[in-house]
């Protein structure tokens, strides 16, 4: 797939995703009783009911629910409602915005959480309910400037949840569940709920607008910051003080054990990864006026990859998190090489696909790796430095991609060697940690 034909794309490609979000709706809205009560089960099982995962897992579906139907409006708005040229410049500028939460997240929310670890679910519903609030505005201004800071607060609350979320997630763990295992079903959760939020959401922007899709977001998280405030008294008991807990000087992430900056290079290579390829596909697809088919086949791909990364990660031993690193950073290599040296849509739809299972195993690695390694009161701080990290490395992915041209061997090229820049990371912060 090469060359460019600008205005074909602007006419195909809204009228493809219009179609597919109208066909997903209706497949989404299909979902059977039966489905619905074989994932509750798996929700509650081993225990998770009464250790309270079961909970947090509903409280984190309805979490992605609200971010998907969030980004679904704000692409309609941001990217296929205006030309190419100009749809380069308002991604750059959401790129940018993307960045701004964490100034604040690493030097004020993880010290402030572990300082406070008490308050854990208050945060959970306060940055949850309070994007529903936001959300409710935004869908009254998605054409004009005041857009812009909404959505950047709607970034923050929501960055500063998935800190409070990870370091939650040891409190919430049943006794019989390894960390990976807990970290696979919530993930599961969210992307089934995301996923599916996203068809709906595709299919109301297409029939009545992005402001009712906020609307709707806005509900969502509404519900799940009031069901937030209803998870166990537990999950804000903070962990005692040992004598190595006080000696300690200032955490820093890349100065641990090899066993976190191994997952940690890794997946900061892999974010990096998808947010290149997330980015250039969009532009790439939209340049060459792609069928709804294909378009539709590399989004199905991405989800399911995740999915896949998922049941991948939970059947692996607790202790081989670096394993999970190692094979995350070999799959999209093989994809997106020969999806550069072919240039088939074939392998368009794979090198997507590795990336999501990628993706998803070394997240699992990541997290596996901090709830193991780093102390329980540095917590939140570990966990607020590893989600400005990826979040860096996915703008900046970004970043590149808008400098590239839309040519499938230059953009799928520079995609394959992101892995291999992951390994020397992970070389150099090991030798690092051991100094």
């Amino acid at each position: 797939m090469t060359g460019s034909d600008e205005p074909r794309a602007d006419r195909s490609v809204p009228g493809a995703a219009r179609r597919i979000g109208l066909g997903a709706a209706a497949r989404a809205g299909g979902l059977s009783k039966s489905g619905v009560q074989r994932i509750r089960t798996a929700a509650r099982a081993d225990g998770a009911d009464r250790s309270g995962l079961s909970k947090l897992i509903t409280v984190h579906a309805l979490h992605a629910a609200g971010d998907a139907l969030v980004a679904v409006a704000l692409a309609g708005t941001l990217f296929f409602s205006v030309p190419i040229g100009e749809a380069r410049s308002r991604v750059a500028l959401y790129l940018v915005l993307t960045m701004l939460p964490f100034s604040l997240l690493v030097p004020v929310a993880g010290p402030l959480l572990d300082r406070f670890p008490h308050g854990r679910r208050t945060v959970l519903a306060v940055t949850t309910g309070g994007r529903g609030l936001l959300t409710w505005v935004m869908a009254g201004v998605v054409t004009g400037l005041a857009l812009y800071p909404l959505a950047l607060v709607v970034l923050v609350l929501s960055r500063a949840y998935g800190v409070a979320r990870a370091a939650a997630v040891p409190r919430v763990r049943p006794p019989s569940v390894g960390l990976v295992s807990t970290n696979a079903r919530l993930n599961v959760a969210a992307v089934t709920a995301g996923a599916g939020a996203a068809a709906v959401g595709s299919g109301i922007a297409a029939l009545f607008g992005s402001g009712t899709v906020l609307r709707v977001a806005s509900v969502v998280l509404l519900l799940g910051g009031m069901l937030a405030l209803r998870l166990p008294e537990h999950v804000d008991e903070a962990p005692a003080p040992t004598e190595e807990d006080r000696g300690r000087g200032p955490f820093r992430l890349t100065r641990t054990a090899a066993a976190v900056t191994g997952p940690f290079a890794a997946a900061l290579a892999l974010r990096t990864l998808a947010g290149l390829l997330t980015i250039f596909l969009a532009f790439l697809l939209r340049a060459e006026g792609a069928p709804a088919v294909l378009v539709g086949a590399i989004v199905a791909a991405a989800a399911i990859g995740q999915l896949a990364g998922t049941g991948l990660a939970a059947r692996l031993p607790e202790h081989r998190s670096r394993l999970l690193s190692l094979i995350a950073l070999l799959l999209p290599f093989v994809a997106c090489l020969l999806a550069a040296v072919s240039g088939q849509d074939l392998w368009l739809v794979a090198a997507a696909g590795a990336t999501g299972v990628s993706v998803s195993l070394s997240k699992f690695a990541l997290d596996a790796a901090i709830q193991q390694h780093v102390p329980k009161r540095s917590l939140s701080n570990a966990f607020s430095r590893s989600e400005t990290g990826l979040q860096l490395a996915w703008v900046v992915g970004g970043a590149v991609a808008l400098a590239l041209p839309t040519s499938t061997p230059v953009g799928f090229g520079v995609a394959a060697a992101l892995p291999v820049l992951g390994l020397v990371l992970a070389r150099q912060l090991a030798v690092r940690s051991r100094a």
